[in-house]
């Protein structure tokens, strides 16, 4: 570290966890940070920290005290979930108490969307990153290392910020045209060790990596393909078109290697959007895999209907022998009128049980995980039965039943707004309803997505699991050794089992 202070410190501030994603569990490597710092590091500016704190189980009072020894010029956080957006604007009301010069500047979804709002309720914030990171983010930097005026950073593409009271949001900045052209992550700055140490959970030694960005599709309750959409200005308003874009199979590849070779990374969490666009890439990005000899696994977000595309072209079953090992999928819902509701129109009940039928009967040591939605505006009991009923159809290893939540920036958020009844951001955790529906209270969809995870989970479907195979065991013996924990932890405290398993807990360390 620098002992004379630093330019910027990126930092992932302390958050809460839920039950189910704990201490003892994995914390994933946040590809955010490493992907500006690698990029503003190799653009000129040497003199760049990351502080994540999670896996370094870091406090308040200790990430206060580091941030005031390193004396940053420049102060960067930022979340593409509404849910730690709170946490972000905690840190930078902290940075100003002790260093009033330091800069604050915020990065993610998040702020993108809620720019002019948060400029006007938060003074702690002088800077939003709007859009894609890198080129922005160290044109800025850039700026206010030179001692740069406020009146002359409305040159710089894509930020919003305050000036004499005035909230400036200048002109869009195109998406970069080649990823090739990014460096590998600064992945050296954090502490990589830390990542990864669950014995049973998905990710052991495992890290983050993505290939590509943004989304072919516009589905109305995703906020992710918003911010790495075209932006287009037409009769003064601003369009946005749904870009999809990715580094090479050579340039991955590349980094591929980095993490297995500089850090012993052999499990790949790739948080691509969609793993599975481009069936090229894909046949490529194995062949180098295979032909070198690299043993990783992967868990990928996959779309159901590009899984049988790529059954038929042969580049599923290369996949597989390159390491895929987990998938998961949105399947979202049991009837098919919703995907039209939900501009999901290329999906179908009939596309994934085709889709669950083939990796079952063909490729049955690959785990499946699949998600799905309730709480839309016209769902009833009847409709949570029918979501339960074709979840255990599809018998997925893992399902996970989340009430829709409309995310600023979405199409969603705009049609739902006059519905919302949390507006409070701590609630936007994917497993809180923020409303409810014609005929079901906010805390009827509470309970009743409770409801089903506890029947889709049964005796059988856990001896199926804990008898499928290594990796399929260990994701079975976690999820026994954390529902115990809970269960236990629910008896001592006096408390229903489950009845708030989804709410956040403050890790023990949170204050310290």
């Amino acid at each position: 570290m620098f002992v004379d202070g630093v330019d910027v410190l990126l930092v992932a501030p302390p958050r809460l966890m839920w039950p189910y994603i704990n201490a003892y569990d994995n914390f994933m490597v946040p590809q955010n940070l490493p992907c500006l710092a690698g990029y503003i590091r190799a653009k000129g500016i040497k003199k760049v920290a990351i502080i994540d704190c999670m896996p370094l189980k870091m406090g308040w009072k200790t990430l206060i005290r580091t941030i005031k020894n390193l004396k940053p010029k420049i102060l960067a956080a930022g979340e593409n979930h509404a849910l730690f957006s709170v946490e972000v604007l905690k840190l930078f009301k902290y940075t100003k108490e002790i260093l009033p010069e330091t800069v604050t500047v915020s990065v993610g979804t998040h702020f993108s969307f809620l720019a002019e709002d948060i400029l006007k309720n938060e003074d702690s914030v002088d800077y939003i990153v709007i859009g894609e990171g890198e080129e922005t983010f160290l044109e800025l930097c850039q700026a206010i290392l030179s001692g740069c005026e406020k009146k002359d950073m409305r040159k710089v593409k894509g930020i919003a910020f305050k000036d004499d009271g005035e909230i400036v949001i200048t002109e869009p900045r195109p998406l970069i045209k080649n990823l090739d052209d990014l460096p590998i992550p600064a992945y050296d700055l954090l502490p990589m060790d830390k990542y990864g140490k669950s014995k049973y959970l998905f990710a052991s030694w495992g890290s983050t990596i993505h290939h590509s960005r943004g989304c072919t599709s516009s589905c109305d309750f995703c906020s992710f393909w918003i911010q790495m959409a075209d932006v287009k200005i037409q009769n003064g308003k601003k369009k946005l078109i749904p870009r999809w874009r990715t580094k090479s199979p050579e340039r991955t590849f590349e980094e591929v290697k980095y993490l297995v070779k500089n850090f012993g990374r052999y499990f790949l969490v790739w948080v691509d959007d969609t793993f599975n666009v481009n069936p090229k890439w894909e046949d490529e990005f194995s062949e180098l895999i295979l032909k070198s000899n690299t043993k990783t696994r992967w868990y990928c977000f996959m779309r159901a209907d590009f899984i049988l595309r790529d059954e038929e072209l042969g580049i599923m079953e290369k996949l597989v022998k390159a390491g895929l090992q987990h998938i998961s999928i949105g399947a979202e819902r049991a009837e098919d009128e919703d995907f039209t509701e939900l501009n999901k129109p290329f999906y179908s009940t009939e596309i994934l049980s085709e889709c669950i039928n083939l990796i079952r009967e063909k490729y049955p040591h690959v785990f499946i995980q699949m998600t799905f939605l309730t709480g839309l505006r016209n769902d009833s009991r009847e409709t949570f039965k029918k979501i339960l009923e074709f979840a255990k159809k599809l018998s997925p290893d893992y399902a996970g039943f989340h009430p829709i939540t409309p995310f600023p920036g979405t199409k969603l958020y705009e049609q739902y707004k006059e519905y919302i009844e949390l507006t409070d951001w701590n609630y936007y955790d994917l497993n809180t309803p923020v409303m409810g529906t014609k005929y079901l209270q906010r805390e009827e969809v509470e309970k009743l997505t409770a409801e089903l995870y506890r029947k889709f989970v049964s005796l059988k479907w856990f001896l199926k699991g804990i008898l499928g195979g290594e990796y399929r065991r260990k994701m079975y013996i976690w999820w026994l050794i954390v529902t115990m924990k809970i269960t236990l932890s629910s008896i001592f405290n006096l408390k229903m089992p489950f009845n708030e398993y989804h709410n956040l807990i403050y890790p023990p360390w949170y204050y310290d």
